[in-house]
């Protein structure tokens, strides 16, 4: 009995280790494979260095898990549900989602995507066109607008444009670029406006409680423009700006970019600003 519970045990931890092995053998087959590539197409330092950032980061959060896969596997009813499973942070924390049917919520969350961008991605670039709805779940990003930081996204936030309002396809104007290491769930637009055409009670709903932290279609004119904190608070309540001049100084941005580098809360970063300002 002794050497059968034994043989049991040992025969577990072996299949555990060869599980291990496979794995690891599986990443740096992928990981030379990627430099091989890199090498052969002569790519550049920095971009070279950025993809393989974004391989190695996305890997240890995955474990090389490819979702898609194993959603492909799984019958049509047990996808939505793994796939409103996977999405219930944004229907949780956004009042837009709330009066949402079951069956609504499940033809929402199968045409839901989930990126992962490294440190200095692009997501959207100045003038290309704005066919996703993107909701930050972790991370932080800067909107850029004619060389100027004009926005500080972060979780809870949502950016993009309200196609569902409009009949052309916008333009972005300001590039949307990661600061930290980002979670976005994205939606595109004729997927979204798909669900919003079968679900019109739904679709009202949805219209007036979604609110954008950041409109891409729109442009922010004038000399001078209002450096926005946004955040999850400051996007409920519509955006608030600082207190003060309208466009803070460097040393404040760089307070700011500091505080999201730690992961120190946006809006304590805010308060200092403000306090800094107010000091003689």
């Amino acid at each position: 009995m002794r050497a059968l519970l034994y043989a049991t045990i040992f025969g577990n931890v072996t299949t555990i280790f060869q599980q291990m092995y496979a794995n690891t053998n599986r990443y740096h087959e992928m990981l030379n494979n990627v430099r091989d590539f890199l090498k052969l197409y002569q790519v550049p330092k920095g971009l070279s260095e950025r993809v393989m950032d974004y391989i190695v980061s996305t890997w240890s959060m995955t474990k090389g898990i490819d979702t898609e896969k194993v959603l492909s596997i799984c019958p049509k009813d047990m996808r939505a549900d793994i796939c409103v499973h996977l999405n219930r942070k944004v229907f949780n924390e956004h009042p837009a989602f709330r009066l949402a049917s079951d069956g609504c919520l499940r033809s929402l969350a199968v045409e839901f995507q989930t990126i992962h961008c490294a440190p200095g991605d692009l997501i959207f670039h100045a003038g290309e066109s704005v066919d996703t709805l993107c909701f930050v779940v972790s991370g932080s990003l800067e909107v850029i607008q004619d060389d100027e930081v004009i926005a500080i996204l972060g979780k809870g936030d949502v950016f993009g444009d309200v196609f569902w309002k409009e009949t052309t396809l916008a333009h972005a104007c300001a590039n949307v670029r990661a600061l930290t290491y980002c979670d976005l769930h994205i939606i595109h637009r004729d997927a979204l406006l798909k669900v919003l055409e079968f679900y019109t009670a739904f679709a009202n709903s949805f219209s007036r409680n979604l609110i954008l932290t950041c409109n891409l279609r729109k442009r922010l004119f004038g000399s001078r423009v209002k450096f926005f904190c946004l955040s999850e608070m400051s996007c409920r309540g519509g955006g608030t700006p600082l207190e003060g001049s309208e466009t803070p100084s460097l040393l404040e941005l760089f307070r700011v970019a500091l505080c999201i580098r730690l992961q120190i809360d946006i809006h304590e970063s805010l308060s200092v600003i403000q306090l800094l300002r107010k000091s003689p």
